[in-house]
């Protein structure tokens, strides 16, 4: 597989979701639609679906999350738990991970827990958390080793700017 072009989420509320993406996970809003007619609603199969679409990219990189508000689709919610199989999450790689977790508590973001520095795998060395997005997607904060952000000495360079 050469590369992950974007990751779709659907989203009970667009703009709610644009500012958890944007402002508080610092992506850039890359551009909004509104789709509807007869070959929307046969790539969707809901007829008379009105598809509200924003794409964010992330600080750096090529991968792009859209966001999907179906107006008159389903309606019905999946619970996003990671319990459940076909459940998916993003994970977006950060610096200054601790400041960022206090900016989103201070905005009443769910946090599920403290980082965690994993111990094996890709990952090894990274310090993890899942934080809940509006719609309670669990949204994968990475913070790769000596990445704690400006100034702290400590940092080797970073593949994205700090968020934070």
């Amino acid at each position: 597989m050469p590369s992950v072009n974007h990751v779709g989420i659907t989203v009970s509320d667009l703009d709610r979701s644009l500012d958890f993406y944007t402002r508080l996970l610092g992506g850039e809003h890359v551009g909004s639609w509104e789709r509807s007619g007869p070959r929307i609603d046969a790539v969707t199969g809901y007829p008379g679906v009105v598809v509200r679409q924003a794409f964010i990219r992330l600080l750096e990189g090529a991968a792009l999350i859209e966001l999907l508000q179906y107006v008159g689709g389903s309606g019905q919610r999946v619970e996003p738990d990671h319990g459940h199989v076909g459940v998916a999450h993003v994970a977006v790689d950060v610096t200054g991970l601790d400041a960022l977790l206090a900016r989103l508590r201070g905005e009443d973001v769910t946090v599920l827990s403290e980082p965690i520095v994993a111990s094996e795998g890709p990952l090894e060395g990274h310090r993890v958390v899942y934080v809940l997005d509006p719609d309670r997607v669990r949204v994968e904060l990475v913070e790769a080793p000596h990445q704690t952000g400006a100034g702290s000495g400590t940092e080797r360079p970073a593949r994205n700017r700090e968020i934070a």
